[in-house]
């Protein structure tokens, strides 16, 4: 699948015909990086000066502390579009770590081509406006896990989201915590019976 035809599967370009994503493309200054597991694509604080698109793989976005403690904020497949809310920012930076989970391929779009090119196709400004006010709902909802919620409610609705727990440290990254608090969490909801633990899920009771 080639470049084109990866972006129409970008909500931001689904609107847009082949032949206006190719010439887009073809008029924009750009570069593919690829990135291997473990890679940073750009670290908390960088300058964010260019449409990040994540063309292949898997990212995860999260903060660290000086202690290494671990944050992850979201975790995003491609095709995706990477910080939209801060390119055109007054301070135009990175506020997460964004590392390779996989293999990655990141297309990087130059940031005035852009602005013109959404000038140009309204839908597409649209959708930008959109995505960025879907991301800043999602963001409002994070901090209301953890400005708001304990970490057993904070479990409850992940379990409720997505119906298993595969990786307890993964898991414990997410939720900002260790993993033996998080081991601790689970066993007192079993107790307080509030889910239950089956072969490859959990089920809230």
């Amino acid at each position: 699948m080639d470049h084109v035809e990866t972006l129409l599967q970008i909500s931001l370009f689904k609107k847009c015909d082949k032949t206006t994503v190719e010439n887009f493309l073809a008029d924009s200054p750009n570069s593919l990086k690829k990135y291997r597991k473990g890679d940073f694509i750009a670290l908390q604080g960088d300058p964010c000066r260019s449409l990040y698109l994540l063309y292949k793989g898997r990212v995860k976005a999260h903060m660290e502390n000086d202690e290494g403690k671990q944050l992850v904020i979201d975790v995003l497949d491609a095709p995706e579009i990477l910080a939209p809310a801060f390119i055109f920012g007054t301070n135009n930076r990175f506020p997460v770590n964004v590392e390779a989970d996989s293999l990655c391929e990141v297309l990087c779009i130059d940031r005035q081509r852009f602005l013109e090119f959404m000038h140009e196709n309204i839908s597409v400004m649209q959708d930008f406006i959109r995505e960025i006010s879907d991301r800043a709902v999602f963001l409002s909802k994070k901090l209301n896990e953890f400005a708001l919620q304990g970490l057993k409610g904070r479990l409850l609705n992940y379990i409720q989201v997505y119906g298993s727990i595969h990786n307890q440290q993964e898991v414990a990254n997410i939720m900002g915590v260790a993993r033996p608090s998080l081991a601790r969490a689970l066993s007192e909801l079993i107790a307080e019976k509030k889910i239950r633990v089956n072969d490859k899920s959990i089920e809230i009771l």
